[in-house]
């Protein structure tokens, strides 16, 4: 099994990547190294990004001498650089099922929580360790690639209601967090996502928009105000309105092609 693995993927101080010469792919689950299994690795999705993870050592399969060994420098065109390791962050639809193994270095900076996979390199492509749970279509980056169309309809919104602090909400979720169900706000399509309220008492752990202040940063911010009645009905109906309307064309085109 180890043979398929593949390689180590790394970084350099500038943020290049790069496969290892000879180590293999580890992940870590818990406070375990692991080899990944085949059923867990599949080609990097379209949508994915790749991290470097700033204080972290990567660490590798030594297939010869089966012992993970962790890579502090590497010597690339006559040169030795500092490692640092790389994750990747998979699309809607994916789970992570194992972390990069690394190693801390002495003074390493606390990452945003994000759900970081190991990310190996085999046959000319990426390989993460990750598992499709669901195939909806609406989830496919190609819906949510053209930037500068989405950046129009969010100034469209926002013109004909200015005064909605919660469709701008929405709109810092689509254009500074990359939300895609907040995306779909403003396309006018499949969903509503409708945030209302500043607090919530589940005590989540990871909490991705609230964390105490001696442990580490959000990956975004909570909403700060509870909307009224009139700012939600103000992004709900219009979607809402969109949609019906959207449907009574389809089904009269249905009709009109029997």
């Amino acid at each position: 099994m180890s043979s398929a693995l593949p390689s180590l993927v790394l970084s350099d101080p500038a943020g290049n990547i790069f496969d290892h010469p000879s180590l293999k792919l580890s992940g870590r689950s818990g406070d375990r190294f692991l080899q990944p299994p085949s059923s867990e690795l599949v080609p990097l999705p379209k949508g994915s990004q790749l991290f470097t993870l700033p204080g972290r050592i990567p660490i590798g399969w030594d297939e010869e001498r089966s012992v993970f060994l962790p890579v502090r420098k590497l010597e690339l065109k006559n040169k030795e650089v500092d490692c640092t390791a790389v994750a990747a962050f998979l699309p809607p639809g994916y789970v992570r099922t194992l972390l990069p193994a690394t190693e801390l270095k002495s003074k390493s900076p606390a990452l945003p929580l994000w759900a970081y996979s190991a990310v190996g390199w085999k046959d000319k492509k990426f390989w993460v360790t990750g598992l499709l749970i669901d195939s909806n279509p609406h989830w496919n980056p190609k819906y949510f690639g053209d930037d500068r169309l989405l950046t129009r309809k969010v100034h469209t919104s926002l013109s004909k209601s200015p005064p909605n602090r919660l469709l701008r909400q929405l709109s810092r979720c689509a254009l500074e967090y990359h939300c895609f169900a907040a995306k779909n706000v403003f396309f006018q399509r499949w969903e509503c996502p409708l945030p209302t309220s500043p607090s919530c008492n589940a005590s989540c752990i990871g909490c991705i928009s609230l964390q105490p202040s001696e442990c580490c940063p959000a990956s975004m911010e909570r909403i700060r105000f509870a909307p009224t009645v009139d700012e939600v009905l103000g992004v709900a109906l219009p979607i809402w309105k969109g949609q019906r309307m959207r449907l009574s064309v389809s089904v009269k085109a249905a009709r009109e092609s029997r």
